[in-house]
């Protein structure tokens, strides 16, 4: 298998934990801040 086809892959799933690993944190946690503001 060539290397470049690993880094590739290896790229593609740093990026795709990054993005659920982002809205984990980021993606609920403002929605639930922001209703609590609501409720204030």
């Amino acid at each position: 298998m060539p290397i470049w086809f690993e880094v590739v892959a290896m790229m593609l799933v740093a990026y795709a934990v990054g993005l659920l690993i982002g809205w984990s944190i980021w993606g609920r946690a403002p929605s639930t801040e922001i209703s609590e503001e609501d409720e204030q």
